[in-house]
C-alpha cells in the first residue's frame, strides 16, 4: 500500500494556497527531472538466484520479467509502469528472511512473486504481518488446504505432479518402481501421492531409498535399488547429488533402469550435471505444460523479445502469476492489499470474458467487463484454498540438452486418477 502524508499550517492568503497546491501536486509525481512521470508500482521477486535451486529461481525471475514487458508495453497498471525488485534466497530458508525484509522494508513492494516451498514457511509470517499479496511458486502438498488470505498458487501442487508421474509410468507399462529421493521435506510430500496412485493403478513399490545430499558416493544406496529389480525409478535430487548417483548407477547396472523425474530434474543445471547424453538415455521429467493457443503464443513471442533462449521450465507460472497480480491491481483500482486479493478471483475465475494476454485483459477491465485470464500454463481457476490445476508435459533432453515434449498428461486425467 502506498503510504505518505504531507502536513502544513495554512494561515490564509494567496501564497499559502499556492504552496498547498504545489505540495499536493508534487506528492502525486515521482521525483524525476521534469516531474511528470508517474511513480512505478513495485513487484518483489523472492527467488533462489544461487545455491541448489538456482535453476528454479532463474525461471521465476525470467517469467516475471517477461510479464513485466507485457505489462509495460500495454501501458502499465493504473497508468503507471511496473518495476521489479529482486532478492536472492540463496536456496535457504534462513537466508530468505533478510531477503524478504529487504523487499518489504527497503523496496516497499506492493505484491510479491515467489518464493518456492523451500522458503515459504520461513517468510510467511512476514508476508502475513505486512499484508503483502503473494504468488507462491512451490509444490508442497501442505499448501493443498491453505487458509492464508495473502498467498495464491498458480502452479499445480506436488500432489498433482506425483499423480502425473505415476500415470505416465503405468502408461509405459512399468509395474515395479523404486523411489530415490534426497532427504528434504518437499520430497517426502512428493512421494506419498506417487505411491498411492501407482499402487492404485496396479503398480508395486519395490524400494524406497533416501539420499543425503552432498555425499561423495551413493554406492550402497544404489546397490539396494538395483537388487530390488525395479523396471522404473521415480526420482528427485539436486544436481550435485544426481551427478554422483548417476555415476554409481553407471558402474553397477550401466543405467539400465529408466527414470522418471520432476521439473527439478528438467533444469539445465541438472542435465549438465549428469550430461545431456545420459539424461537423454535414461531420464524423462514431468513439467508444467504450456498448452498451445493464444496465451502460449503471446508468452513465447514475448519471451523471444526478452531472452535469446527457449523458455525455462516453469517460467510460465511466474509469468501467469505476475499477470494475475497486475490485473487484480487494475481491477481493484487501488494498491490496497485487501482489495487486491479480493480482486484475484475476479480476473481469473469464471464467469467472464476470456483473455489470453495482459493487453486484452487491461482493455476489457477498462471497458468495465468481468474477465477470466487464460494463462500460458492454461486456465487459471483458483479453488477455495487458492490453488489452481493444470496439465503436465513429459519431456526428455536431447543430446544438445534442449528439452523435447513426448506427451501431455491432461488435468482431467490427473484429477480422475487422484480420486
Amino acid at each position: 500500500m502506498e503510504r505518505g502524508a504531507c502536513m502544513m499550517s495554512i494561515r490564509g492568503g494567496r501564497n499559502s494556497m499556492m504552496l498547498v497546491a504545489v505540495a499536493l501536486a508534487a506528492a502525486l509525481l515521482v521525483a524525476v527531472p521534469g516531474g511528470t512521470a508517474p511513480a512505478p508500482i513495485s513487484f518483489g521477486v523472492l527467488a533462489a538466484m544461487t545455491g541448489v535451486h538456482a535453476d528454479v529461481g532463474a525461471a521465476i525471475l525470467e517469467g516475471a520479467r517477461v510479464a513485466q514487458r507485457a505489462i509495460n508495453d500495454a501501458g502499465g497498471i493504473l497508468g503507471r509502469p511496473m518495476e521489479i525488485h529482486l532478492a536472492d534466497t540463496q536456496s535457504d530458508a534462513a537466508d530468505a528472511v533478510p531477503a524478504e525484509n529487504k523487499l518489504i522494508g527497503a523496496n516497499r513492494i506492493v505484491v510479491q512473486i515467489g518464493p518456492t516451498s523451500t522458503e515459504l514457511f520461513a517468510v510467511r509470517p512476514i508476508i502475513d504481518n505486512n499484508r503483502v499479496p503473494m504468488i507462491f511458486l512451490g509444490g508442497t502438498t501442505v499448501f493443498d488446504t491453505n487458509t492464508d488470505n495473502w498467498i495464491w498458487r498458480p502452479n499445480p501442487s506436488d500432489s498433482q505432479l506425483s499423480v502425473a508421474m505415476a500415470v505416465y509410468a503405468i502408461k509405459k507399462g512399468f509395474r515395479n518402481a523404486a523411489l530415490v529421493f534426497y532427504t528434504d521435506i518437499t520430497n517426502e510430500t512428493l512421494k506419498a501421492p506417487i505411491v498411492k496412485t501407482f499402487q492404485k493403478l496396479g503398480g508395486k513399490i519395490v524400494a524406497d531409498v533416501k539420499l543425503t545430499a552432498g555425499q561423495t558416493s551413493y554406492r550402497s544406496e544404489v546397490e539396494r535399488v538395483v537388487s530390488a529389480h525395479p523396471d522404473v525409478i521415480f526420482t528427485q535430487t539436486d544436481p550435485g547429488t544426481a551427478a554422483v548417483m548417476y555415476a554409481n548407477f553407471k558402474e553397477l547396472n550401466n543405467l539400465a533402469v529408466p527414470m522418471i523425474g520432476t521439473d527439478l530434474t528438467a533444469g539445465s543445471n541438472y542435465i549438465k550435471s549428469v550430461t545431456p547424453a545420459v539424461a537423454h538415455q535414461v531420464l524423462v521429467s514431468l513439467v508444467g505444460s504450456t498448452p498451445p493457443g493464444g496465451a502460449a503464443d503471446a508468452f513465447n513471442a514475448l519471451y523471444a523479445k526478452v531472452y535469446t533462449h527457449q523458455p525455462l521450465e516453469s517460467a510460465n507460472y511466474a509469468y501467469d502469476g505476475t499477470l494475475v497480480m497486475a490485473l487484480a491491481i487494475q481491477k481493484a483500482g487501488s494498491l490496497d492489499p485487501e482489495k487486491i486479493v479480493q480482486s484475484i478471483p475476479m480476473v481469473t475465475n469464471p464467469p467472464g470474458v476470456v483473455v489470453y494476454n495482459y493487453q486484452d485483459g487491461l482493455a476489457a477491465l477498462t471497458a468495465g467487463k468481468k474477465i477470466k485470464l487464460y494463462g500460458a500454463s492454461g486456465p487459471l481457476v483458483f479453488d477455495k484454498f487458492h490453488n489452481a490445476y493444470g496439465p503436465f508435459d513429459v519431456v526428455q533432453a536431447g543430446l544438445d540438452g534442449k528439452l523435447v515434449t513426448l506427451m501431455t498428461i491432461s488435468a482431467d486425467e490427473i484429477q480422475k486418477s487422484a480420486q
